[in-house]
């Protein structure tokens, strides 16, 4: 706001100046014609009409370079900024707006602007803390499909087992069908026809059990290729927030003074080494005197 008002007060001080020029350097004569007049309008005009054409304009690139680059840094961390025009031509708020510059408006002049914590702050909502929340949101997200994957895991495997015990069960009813089916070609009798029927109704049962079993084993099986695959991709996004993470804190003032102590202390070590060994006698003799 304060950019902005001093801009307007450079531009009525040059609107005032070309009146002033007019005024000063045309209006010499007591009386003058008609187009004499028309003339000094149509050049003060022309000045007036540069002068403004020029200052909106830069004021519009500003304003286009100053949203470009708030937008440039959201997008670096991955922020959605929306928009709302019809806000732009709302009178309230350009009343509040007015109100604001004009220092009527005791909450928002009274407001101080936030100051922004250095990223080495573990307290901080700086780029660091935000890869850090990242980094637990995506660990919470493997560990949710791990635990998935684990269920549909044990799923499959009842699924397989019961699989199995109906597939038992129907070799063991086809071996009685068939030993059933041998003895009624020596003894056509009805008890051995209906129990044929039954055991015919059974089979009949059991497939259908062991066709929706199956169903059922396909189904879990798919969504567990989906959730191994989700959790494939979660984890590789992990692995790159990580090293995003690191990045961002090798960057910090913290890991630079980290780094050039450890340098400074490999240094003093190496130092003193050296002067030990200096003072180390070579002769053993000599040592024990």
């Amino acid at each position: 706001m304060q950019f902005a008002r001093y801009q307007r007060a450079q531009n009525m001080k040059a609107m005032q100046c070309a009146f002033q020029d007019v005024i000063d350097s045309r209006l010499m004569e007591a009386t003058y014609t008609a187009e004499e007049v028309r003339d000094m309008l149509t050049s003060l005009s022309d000045v007036v009409r540069g002068d403004m054409e020029t200052e909106l304009m830069s004021f519009a690139h500003i304003n286009v370079l100053l949203i470009q680059q708030l937008c440039s840094q959201a997008e670096k961390w991955h922020l959605k900024l929306k928009a709302d025009l019809d806000k732009l031509q709302n009178v309230e708020l350009l009343e509040k707006v007015k109100a604001w510059e004009k220092g009527e408006d005791q909450p928002f002049a009274a407001r101080r602007p936030d100051k922004l914590e250095p990223l080495s702050n573990e307290s901080s909502q700086g780029p660091v803390q935000l890869l850090r929340e990242q980094n637990d949101l995506l660990r919470q997200e493997v560990t949710s499909n791990q635990s998935t994957i684990h269920e549909l895991q044990g799923q499959i495997h009842r699924v397989e087992h019961e699989r199995n015990l109906l597939q038992r069960n129907i070799a063991e009813i086809k071996v009685e069908m068939d030993q059933i089916r041998k003895a009624s070609m020596s003894q056509k009798t009805e008890l051995q026809n209906h129990h044929i029927e039954e055991v015919e109704s059974k089979l009949n049962a059991m497939s259908s059990s062991l066709k929706e079993t199956e169903e059922g084993r396909q189904e879990v099986q798919t969504q567990l290729d989906q959730t191994s695959g989700k959790l494939l991709q979660v984890q590789a996004q992990l692995q790159l927030a990580e090293q995003e993470l690191e990045r961002k804190f090798s960057q910090t003032a913290a890991y630079a003074n980290m780094k050039k102590m450890l340098t400074s202390k490999n240094e003093q070590m190496k130092e003193l080494r050296r002067r030990l060994q200096s003072y180390e006698p070579d002769d053993p003799v000599a040592g024990d005197e």
